[in-house]
């Protein structure tokens, strides 16, 4: 019998599992927590269906309203960001909550007011602290939360950029995808290690948040990134 991992909404064919192989949440305290808001959740898979940001946001907004306070689709709504005004044709992306830690793989092309901005949605962002509270364990969830923006953030900025992925006839190449990852990966890390503005507990769980992630897309193959971060 599968089951769906409420942290990535991945389906997992292993009922016993109790890690999900995805994400790395632990689906064990997930069985032991308490009864699910079927409301909820029919908003949440509703969301989760469709690709647009915009519209994933729009559903779990209506969700709110019928269900409100509930923490699971306010959960969900903390990894979609908010649109930015529009510049001509260039690519906005900040609708995807995970794109703040772009902070940390070109920092040069933010302001520093931009930067203090992206950071503080890692750690103090008001609706990160209110949804976290309602939680049994909010330290155990920010965890969570670093790490399922670490991985939708390696998913789709990473694994979707031809130039560190390489491509053949405008297909990306899966061969060796461990390998590319490693570089941008690793100076991402090392970044994340040195960060002055976050505090020191602060940025152990983000960096090692990353380097889950990564050990996740890689099917947990960290060789290249370890011989990368000596």
């Amino acid at each position: 019998m599968s089951m769906i991992c409420r942290q990535c909404g991945k389906t997992i064919e292993n009922e016993e599992a109790a890690f999900c192989p995805y994400c790395g949440t632990k689906l064990a305290a997930e069985k032991a927590s308490e009864t699910v808001n079927e409301e909820a959740e029919k908003w949440i898979r509703k969301a989760r269906a469709i690709n647009s940001y915009p519209e994933k946001k729009k559903i779990l907004l209506k969700g709110l309203e019928a269900c409100p306070g509930d923490r699971d689709i306010e959960w969900e709504l903390l990894f979609i960001g908010e649109e930015g005004p529009k510049k001509g044709w260039a690519l906005d992306f900040s609708i995807i909550k995970c794109w703040v830690l772009e902070l940390y793989r070109k920092p040069g092309e933010f302001s520093e007011e931009k930067r203090n901005s992206m950071r503080s949605q890692l750690f103090e962002a008001p609706q990160l602290v209110s949804c976290l509270q309602k939680f049994e364990d909010p330290k155990q969830k920010q965890q969570e939360y670093l790490l399922r923006l670490c991985r939708e953030y390696t998913e789709i900025f990473l694994e979707g950029d031809s130039q560190v992925m390489g491509k053949l006839f405008g297909f990306s190449l899966e061969r060796n995808k461990e390998k590319r990852l490693a570089v941008p990966a690793a100076q991402m890390i090392e970044r994340m290690k040195v960060d002055e503005k976050l505090l020191p507990e602060q940025r152990e769980q983000l960096w090692k948040a990353m380097y889950q992630a990564y050990a996740v897309r890689a099917q947990d193959n960290t060789q290249y990134l370890d011989e990368q971060l000596r």
